[in-house]
């Protein structure tokens, strides 16, 4: 019996132990590019945050409306009182309505604030999204990069190996020197040393890219090889990419909006000397009585309907709160608003223009160093070839070999810094 109940006990607990490593399975997100971009602006905090300044300005454009709808209340009430001997009681119901139909324009100001604060809320989402995109893109290609590097490094690694398990055969029949033993031993330590440095980077630009797209911890995130076809190198004219980018993005449109709001101040300063005009309305029942009889000992009782109805104007003759202090200040700050539009068009243009130009530059660097690693790699191919005829020694590869990996890494990094600037492009020119 005891042997049985051991195996019982031991074959619940590998149930157990089942059951928590399923509880603690992570699950796989493999995406592409755009849609890492989807998810990150569905998810991002930043993203976040500014939709919410859009739900209160939103709530701020409804409390504005309002504004506009007359006011109505009611009122109900019923009082006691004594004198001497004599008791009193009264009670009165009533309704009450009043609208301004004009007051100087104060109304229609702030719900034209509050109309253009809400479209700058809603531009500033698409700044959010686009600066989100631009951190996404880059965190998703380095990851990229650091994959394929590591995909190369592996490589190399296996043919340091193979170096090294030749290098050992014949450094036993003497064929080789021991210190060119010795290079091929450390030139394998470097080989792994480099690939594992290389499995920490994509590591850490992993932890990255899942941080910017708000990934749960218990999910492990994959992305889609990017590869480049012969229309990705054709570029537009930077007349096309300009005139697209002043179209689209939302820099320029909340500079604009900016401007806007500041001439709704000058205008809201100068109502203050316009007259206001109200209406009003109203009704009220009252009754009750003063502890009165009449000759047949009946309760004397008081009651009545009230009811009103007028207009109130309001004529501003002399103003001492600052006024004129508040319309000079106002038309400071559309000037401000004015230069600051010119300023930022100005810098939004050169911008444009350098993310153009480093585009472009980025190109031909590619496209030189894509030629220049073909022939490296040919060449290290040849030495490789010689070396097994005999005919090179190991220090002349491990040269030609390091030459070649150098002019790699560099095709490489200007691969990426091209699609980069690529997408840059293509986010300037995209509305979000």
């Amino acid at each position: 019996m005891a042997p049985h109940r051991h195996n019982t006990r031991l074959g619940f607990l590998c149930i157990c132990l089942c059951f928590c490593l399923c509880g603690y399975a992570q699950d796989t997100l493999r995406l592409s590019l755009d849609s890492c971009l989807s998810y990150a602006y569905r998810h991002n905090g930043a993203v976040r945050i500014a939709q919410l300044a859009v739900e209160s300005a939103e709530v701020s454009l409804h409390s504005a409306r309002w504004q506009f709808l007359p006011k109505i209340s009611s009122s109900a009430g019923e009082y006691w009182s004594k004198n001497g001997d004599q008791y009193s009681s009264d009670y009165n119901v009533g309704a009450y309505a009043s609208v301004t139909l004009f007051d100087g324009m104060n109304r229609w100001n702030n719900y034209r604030q509050s109309t253009l604060t809400l479209q700058q809320s809603r531009l500033r989402t698409q700044q959010s999204c686009r600066s989100v995109g631009e951190q996404v893109g880059n965190a998703y290609l380095t990851l990229l990069m650091a994959l394929e590097k590591l995909q190369y490094q592996l490589l190399q690694l296996e043919n340091c190996r193979q170096l090294q398990a030749e290098g050992l055969l014949r450094y036993k029949v003497g064929k080789i020197l021991e210190s060119d033993y010795l290079l091929l031993q450390t030139n394998l330590l470097r080989a792994k040393s480099e690939a594992d440095n290389l499995r920490l980077t994509v590591e850490e630009c992993r932890l990255t890219l899942q941080s910017l797209l708000n990934l749960p911890e218990n999910v492990v995130l994959d992305i889609m090889p990017l590869d480049l076809n012969p229309y990705d190198t054709i570029l537009p004219p930077i007349s096309a990419v300009m005139r697209s980018a002043l179209e689209s993005q939302p820099d320029i449109k909340v500079v604009r909006i900016d401007v806007e709001i500041a001439r709704v101040g000058v205008r809201a300063a100068r109502s203050v000397y316009l007259p206001s005009l109200s209406l009003s309305a109203g009704g009220s029942f009252y009754g009750g009585n003063q502890g009165l009889v009449d000759d047949f000992g009946r309760v004397i009782t008081q009651s009545g309907l009230n009811s009103n109805i007028g207009f109130s104007l309001s004529i501003p003759i002399l103003n001492y709160s600052g006024a004129g202090e508040r319309l000079k200040q106002s038309k400071i700050n559309l000037r401000q608003a004015e230069i600051e539009q010119e300023r930022q068009t100005n810098e939004f243009r050169q911008a444009v223009t350098k993310t153009y130009l480093a585009t472009r530059q980025s190109l031909n660097n590619y496209l030189s160093s894509k030629e220049l690693e073909k022939a490296y790699r040919a060449n290290y191919e040849v030495y490789r070839k010689r070396y097994d005829e005999g005919k090179v020694g190991i220090v002349e590869l491990l040269r030609q070999q390091d030459s070649y990996l150098d002019v790699l890494n560099e095709c490489l990094q200007n691969k990426y810094t091209y699609i980069l600037n690529m997408k840059l492009l293509e986010l300037i020119q995209n509305e979000l």
